[in-house]
């Protein structure tokens, strides 16, 4: 992930060559940046935005929440892309948050593991290698197996910012390019656990609950869920139309469709 201070450098500069642009091809720039999951899921619904706004030009990049708002703030941007609620000292009367979307992660087991529920910090230590036994989370005297999925897929920073702080899963995890064979291998094994999204949830598998909470619809709209979150995009003042416009279709039902389609649960 860039830093957040050469992500920022990397829209300007982007909006500098579109401002740069002469004649008939010189197109609206629209400037997104901010949290890197909520960046990926977005990029479809840039496509589709684009498709129906030929004149815009879109750069979104990574970067992080904090920065996004400082960026936004500042008018580095047009439009922060956030995955938590605003701080005390971020909050800000001319700044406008507007919700897009909320993210649920389901971690799954074999049906024959003994195993139910385990807590965020068991279930961070399982996946940065440091609990290596299911016996010392309430299981077998064995190893566990985990699965993890490739670094640059959504799924997987989202599942690594929620419960690993950012950092990518241990070194002597699986990594599994698609979720149905990540759902075959833990059907077969009893010691593997893995993750996926609450669209990609099987009955063949057991779903754990996280410090007793089940993974449904409403535990993660009302947050009560541990591995959910609520992606934001933010406004500063008067944004520009685009931005307005953006927003507008991201939360429109054709927008939010195409967030479901990731997986993500509408808020519209």
């Amino acid at each position: 992930m860039m830093r957040p201070t050469s992500c920022m450098a990397a829209v300007l500069a982007a909006a500098i060559v579109a401002g740069c642009q002469k004649g008939p091809q010189v197109k609206e720039p629209l400037l997104i940046a901010g949290n890197a999951s909520m960046a990926r899921y977005l990029e479809p619904v840039i496509k589709e935005f684009l498709a129906k706004h030929p004149n815009v030009s879109v750069v979104c990049e990574p970067g992080g929440s904090t920065a996004a708002v400082i960026a936004v703030k500042r008018g580095a941007i047009d439009v922060a892309a956030m995955s938590r609620n605003l701080t005390a000292e971020e909050d800000d009367p001319y700044l406008r948050d507007f919700q897009a979307c909320r993210d649920g992660i389901a971690v799954q087991v074999n049906k024959a593991n003994p195993v139910s529920d385990l807590t965020l910090k068991q279930l961070e230590d399982i996946f940065d290698g440091t609990v290596v036994s299911w016996k010392e989370v309430g299981g077998a005297d064995a190893p566990i197996h985990v699965l993890a999925r490739p670094k640059d897929s959504r799924i997987s920073r989202s599942f690594n910012e929620m419960v690993l702080g950012g950092d990518e899963a241990t070194k002597t995890a699986t990594f599994v390019e698609k979720v149905e064979q990540l759902t075959a291998i833990i059907k077969k094994d009893p010691l593997a656990i893995g993750y996926v999204t609450l669209k990609r949830v099987t009955p063949e598998l057991k779903t754990l609950t996280i410090g007793g909470v089940e993974m449904n619809r409403l535990t993660i709209l009302s947050g009560r869920y541990p591995l959910s979150r609520t992606f934001y995009l933010g406004l500063y003042v008067k944004a520009p139309k685009v931005a307005e416009d953006f927003v507008e279709f991201v939360q429109s039902q054709e927008g939010q469709e195409i967030l479901a389609k990731d997986g993500l649960l509408p808020v519209r």
